[in-house]
């Protein structure tokens, strides 16, 4: 969730989240945005846009507050499919209390939510945790996608991983996609989902709104007055 400051414009999250999860103002946060992102989907619902978010959720989340008591009352409160929020979590979430955390992703997988592993390869990614974990989402780590020019290592896994969770069952998305090249390979590799500037920057809902729009096909004339016709 990137935040557009009103002097210096885009700023990653990098730059400001761990602030918030040092003096524990993180819960609040993502409270807001999980409310926002809500609004948002429900709104999209009554104009006939079938899509997703994908929210952020902070390992601070499960001790500052009952992280599935917010997220059901929020789906309820907006009438929502719980497919439609998106839970990004981070290995570091199994660092600590991992059997209860897991207990905890797995009801929630069990409601309809799905669970992404956001920037998988990151730090100290356990390959006991993609056994384990009730994941749906596999986000790979960008630093492997922009070292898989110069290195054949870096290529050799980001090609494993994504081969991997294919065979388990877990939809692959590689993050930080820049460039056509880049999204050939890994098309070529088999990757099925895809993040990065080389589709769209992070912009304003309302831009987005506008976006959409532009990139849906239109119903020729002649084939719309029929459907009329047939009604």
């Amino acid at each position: 969730m990137s935040w557009i400051h009103p002097e210096e414009g885009i700023r990653p999250p990098a730059s400001y989240i761990p602030m918030f999860e040092k003096n524990g103002m993180i819960a609040e946060v993502d409270r807001f945005i999980w409310q926002e992102s809500c609004k948002i989907l429900a709104r999209w619902k009554q104009e006939g846009m079938d899509l997703f978010i994908s929210i952020n959720i902070s390992p601070r989340d499960f001790y500052l507050m009952d992280v599935p008591a917010e997220l059901h009352r929020l789906v309820r409160e907006y009438d929502l499919e719980p497919a439609k929020l998106r839970l990004e979590i981070t290995e570091s979430v199994m660092m600590s209390n991992a059997k209860a955390q897991m207990e905890t992703l797995r009801a929630l997988q069990a409601a309809g939510f799905f669970i992404e592993m956001d920037d998988f390869g990151s730090g100290y990614s356990s390959l006991n945790l993609l056994r384990e974990m009730p994941v749906d989402i596999l986000k790979v780590d960008m630093v492997f996608l922009k070292e898989a020019g110069q290195s054949m290592r870096a290529e050799a896994i980001l090609e494993d991983i994504i081969a991997l969770a294919g065979r388990i069952g877990i939809t692959s998305l590689t993050e930080g996609v820049e460039t056509k090249e880049q999204y050939d390979a890994l098309l070529e590799m088999g990757c099925q989902m895809y993040q990065g500037y080389y589709f769209a920057k992070p912009m304003p809902v309302e831009e987005f709104d506008k976006l959409f729009a532009l990139e849906q096909p239109s119903i020729p004339q002649k084939e719309q007055e029929q459907e009329e016709n047939d009604e």
